[in-house]
């Protein structure tokens, strides 16, 4: 009788092996590789993951243009890159800071009217009710009502565009974070054999990262939400 597999009394025994990535050496697909610019983020956390969707609030409507997906494991070990990578550039380059404001210069009709305002002496501040200039006192009615609360996820969403090819995101197990003077870059990597590859690649402005950790730290705080 010829011998065939299924007459083998004993299965094989499973073959096991160790694979050792390199996330400098990851495949970098042609349509990832220019990357996107975002200019926000919203974090989205699940039981086991971190949703990171990048945003660019840059005309009408504001879209999301990079969705990766995280293990929370993976979020973390992003965290004290990010952190190391923010420390390195602020020796080498200062402190990321966000431009400030500046007020219009006031014009001349403008400075005619501060002139012509009605002055108040110390000691006779306007009665409690009464607005400097305006005899109408103040009714409840008139009170300017409190400033909205935080919008809630289906509001901030619905004022968001997401493709469909965004919808189920980019799966990542490993980050790799690069800067230069003006901008930092994250590759999101799956390190899976047979080789390494580059899933997403973002790029960030650098006074947006220091909000991007805080964020991060903080949704990593919040225990997450159990289905």
């Amino acid at each position: 009788m010829s011998s065939h597999p299924e007459n083998d009394p004993e299965d094989p025994a499973p073959f096991q092996g160790q694979v050792r990535h390199s996330n400098v050496s990851a495949r970098v697909p042609e349509e990832v590789g220019a990357g996107v610019f975002a200019n926000g983020i919203l974090l989205l956390t699940g039981t086991h993951e971190l949703v990171l969707d990048f945003l660019l609030r840059l005309g009408e409507p504001h879209r999301v243009v990079s969705r990766v997906i995280l293990p929370l494991a993976v979020a973390r070990q992003m965290i004290h890159a990010l952190q190391e990578n923010l420390k390195s550039y602020e020796d080498r380059f200062g402190a990321p800071a966000m431009p400030r404001y500046r007020p219009p210069t006031p014009s001349a009709s403008a400075a005619s009217s501060a002139e012509n305002a009605p002055e108040w002496l110390p000691g006779a501040a306007p009665e409690a009710g009464t607005i400097p200039g305006v005899s109408e006192s103040l009714h409840p009615e008139n009170v300017p009502a409190p400033p909205p609360g935080p919008p809630s996820i289906d509001e901030i969403y619905g004022d968001l565009r997401i493709p469909d090819t965004l919808l189920s995101g980019r799966y990542a197990n490993a980050v790799l974070i690069r800067h230069s003077p003006t901008e930092f870059s994250f590759d999101f990597i799956t390190n899976i054999y047979p080789r390494s590859a580059v899933s997403a690649r973002v790029h960030m402005a650098v006074p947006n990262v220091p909000g991007m950790l805080h964020s991060l730290i903080r949704s990593m705080s919040i225990p997450p939400t159990q289905p």
